[in-house]
């Protein structure tokens, strides 16, 4: 049994005096509306075709794209069941023992589990049309180098979206002090920083508070 499954009651705890669920379902309710505004463009571009060409109605009915979705550092799946059941999962996460429990869980999506350390990631370049990182960041070693592999595995167009506490804040300090005495490397940033260091990887971006702890980035990769 590994540290992440020894902690994970008590950090779930936590998440609930924080009012975390309300937060997750903010961010799934972002990639919702985004899957909107796609098939409302789709179905747009498939009117301006009919009006403009003589095309079959099965070219015009033909199969949406498949939308892809890295969850890094998703450990067990907790962010999925409020994602949109369209959309192809993947949760990328260094803890074989998180994966295992999340493999236990029925989701209505499809979902894969890799066993991936953030900062090396198994996939090519351009994959996915999402990538969440929603309260692990601050787990990672190497923060620069899966911010980079972040930017290079989204798809050009592609938006990335990551959850992150406030070190400022009374209740961070709190979670940084026991995760410190787990052995954790406890990298957290204010919104400002963390968006300098995906600037970096020329994604657009922005920032908002969600409650006074939580924050949400959100980065959209530049069109090649």
């Amino acid at each position: 049994m590994d540290l992440f499954t020894l902690a994970a009651p008590i950090f779930d705890l936590a998440m609930k005096i924080s009012g975390h669920e309300k937060v997750l379902v903010e961010l799934g309710n972002r990639i919702k509306k985004d899957e909107l505004k796609r098939h409302s463009s789709d179905r747009q571009n498939s009117f301006n075709l009919n009006q403009t060409a003589d095309s079959s109605e099965q070219e015009l009915e033909a199969e949406q794209p498949e939308i892809k979705l890295l969850d890094l550092g998703g450990g067990t799946g907790e962010l999925v069941r409020y994602l949109p059941g369209n959309i192809t999962v993947t949760i990328a996460d260094p803890s074989q023992a998180m994966l295992a429990e999340g493999r236990k869980k029925d989701f209505k999506q499809q979902v894969n589990h890799v066993l991936a350390d953030g900062a090396d990631l198994p996939f090519d370049s351009d994959s996915f049309d999402y990538l969440t990182i929603s309260d692990a960041l601050h787990h990672f070693r190497r923060v620069d180098s899966a911010l980079n592999e972040a930017a290079r595995v989204l798809k050009p167009g592609g938006k990335l979206y990551i959850l992150e506490f406030d070190p400022t804040t009374f209740f961070t300090r709190v979670i940084i002090f026991f995760e410190k005495l787990a052995g954790e490397p406890v990298n957290f940033y204010q919104p400002e920083k963390l968006t300098e260091m995906l600037a970096r990887n020329e994604l657009k971006i922005e920032h908002q508070y969600l409650n006074k702890s939580l924050y949400i980035i959100t980065a959209k990769k530049r069109l090649k």
